[in-house]
């Protein structure tokens, strides 16, 4: 097809064509073609040059869509990140109010325990003992009900928590 363009090029034009020059510049691109070819002997796969600038091209995209893929990668990592942190940061949050009402509640059990009438009642109960000149009368059915009572004060204080 390459000669019939030519063919139809020259014959509507008037011009005189001098072969040898025409094989003169036919040559030195051929020559030019051959130093590309040179520098890159890989990329130029038929003397054209356009399977090169393909391959060329899809390198390029191939690059560029593995850099946006890796960056993509990061930015998703890094808002997982910041993610988990803030929900971890809520976390320590509600643990930290926890903590500061366990404290309030333990300071007030803490001014209720140095209180003689408290210390009095804990050592009638737990350690069963008495004033000098009080007689104790131990009956089988107030053994339950003391036990009821340690379990209730016990529970009392796990709500209190």
């Amino acid at each position: 097809m390459a000669k019939k363009r030519r063919s139809s090029q020259f014959k509507d034009s008037s011009q005189v064509i001098d072969i040898e020059e025409a094989r003169r510049k036919r040559q030195a691109k051929r020559k030019k073609q051959q130093k590309i070819a040179n520098l890159a002997p890989k990329a130029v796969a038929d003397g054209s040059g356009r399977t090169s600038i393909k391959r060329n091209k899809r390198k390029r995209t191939l690059v560029y869509a593995a850099i946006i893929l890796a960056i993509i990668a990061v930015v998703s990592v890094s808002i997982y990140n910041i993610i988990s942190l803030k929900q971890e940061q809520r976390d320590r949050k509600d643990e930290r109010s926890q903590l500061r009402s366990t404290k309030e509640a333990r300071e007030k059990e803490l001014e209720h325990i140095n209180d003689p009438e408290y210390i009095e009642e804990q050592g009638r109960i737990q350690l069963r003992l008495v004033r000098p000149g009080e007689k104790i009368y131990v009956f089988p059915s107030l053994r339950e009900s003391d036990k009821a009572l340690k379990e209730s004060k016990e529970e009392k204080d796990k709500n209190e928590d």
